[in-house]
């Protein structure tokens, strides 16, 4: 990335970008940012402080600002664009809790790349490094208060899907792709999966496709999916209730069942699939599922077909995180991570497929992508 080296000049760019480019805002003040507080896959995060004047008088305020990595993307087609449009629709409709937008710059002169602004949400994450089944502010709590937490969660996920996708979402539709939904979902996965195979052999991801190709479901709901429903992209208040639903990379119009698998599959991951306890008081898959229910007053359907589906979308996210860390030269070429890792595990269960076996070309990814004990 060829963005400015230093902190000043950083502040400098972005005090005159916010005076010409957010309406309203005079006598602009940016401090310096802070470059090394935030983090991300595919974009970095910084704060800055800013201070500045508008109709309703003088504000002081922290921003959030995401600049596109650019190096080594892990989504097909992903940018800042889209997160951008997303946040801006969720800030007109005011229901669904995002973080405040504030702008999106898409020439890279400015900052060295595109970048969007918003207000630093005030909150806590989930974190999975370390698991927040093993420590962090979650594992401190009674078990009531993360319950309690996690029915938060799980509301404003079911509030999201409730949003109608033809007010103010339409630019989700990508009529190329083929009819709005599951049918343009599947499309776009194909796309995916074929550009991080590369053309090499995935067996098992490969009849994971050609499971969720065949057996669609008769009925499937299109909703504004968030993509990446995790309690890490969860901000919580001190009083567990949502502050803010962020990263929205992959959001997408689809079946709602399509995030509820996801929040799932990253649930089971970060507790059984890891060999650690869910802490007491987190919900079981079907209290989950029951809770999702009421707040959407649905039923969620289909959920063994969109396990699979959200096995596939991992498996792939695991094929690019192996050629990420073999290009940062982590790890050897001939990781056998690209085919043999706990996403084509949990895909070959589902499936009744051999279950590959993991070895240490596995836990080297592991160790530099998400935390996991070895088995000893």
């Amino acid at each position: 990335m060829t963005a400015p080296a230093d902190a000043e000049a950083i502040r400098a760019r972005l005090q005159t970008w916010l005076s010409q480019k957010i309406a309203g805002w005079q006598e602009v003040r940016v401090s310096p940012p802070d470059l090394h507080e935030g983090s991300g896959w595919s974009a970095e995060i910084f704060f800055a402080d800013v201070a500045y004047r508008d109709d309703t008088g003088a504000h002081q305020r922290t921003l959030a600002i995401r600049r596109q990595a650019g190096a080594f993307e892990l989504v097909l087609g992903g940018d800042l664009s889209l997160q951008s449009k997303v946040m801006a629709a969720l800030d007109k409709v005011g229901d669904v809790p995002g973080p405040p937008w504030i702008g999106m710059e898409e020439d890279p002169a400015v900052l060295g790349a595109p970048f969007l602004v918003m207000g630093k949400v005030e909150g806590r994450a989930a974190a999975q490094k370390p698991n927040y089944n093993v420590e962090g502010w979650l594992a401190d709590l009674q078990p009531a208060q993360r319950r309690a937490a996690w029915t938060n969660a799980l509301s404003a996920l079911a509030k999201l899907h409730r949003l109608d996708w033809r007010q103010g979402f339409e630019f989700l539709d990508r009529p190329e792709r083929g009819r709005p939904g599951l049918d343009q979902y599947l499309h776009y996965m194909q796309a995916w999966f074929a550009w991080a195979a590369k053309g090499r052999p995935q067996p098992i991801a490969d009849a994971a496709l050609d499971y969720v190709l065949r057996n669609r479901p008769s009925e499937a709901g299109i909703a504004v999916l968030w993509g990446d429903p995790t309690p890490s992209n969860t901000m919580f208040r001190e009083d567990g209730t949502v502050a803010a639903l962020i990263d929205w990379e992959l959001a997408a119009l689809g079946p709602p069942e399509i995030d509820l698998a996801w929040w799932l599959y990253f649930d089971e991951l970060f507790s059984t699939a890891f060999g650690v306890k869910r802490l007491d008081g987190l919900p079981e898959r079907q209290q989950t599922i029951a809770t999702y229910e009421g707040f959407a007053g649905r039923e969620a359907r289909d959920m063994d077909y969109y396990d699979i589906l959200t096995g596939l979308r991992m498996a792939i996210i695991a094929l690019r995180q192996v050629d990420r860390q073999i290009s940062l030269g982590t790890l050897r070429s001939d990781n056998k991570s690209v085919t043999d890792n706990l996403m084509t595990q949990y895909l070959a269960r589902k499936l009744g497929m051999d279950v590959p076996e993991l070895g240490p070309a596995f836990y080297a990814l592991m160790r530099a992508t998400t935390p996991m004990e070895e088995p000893h």
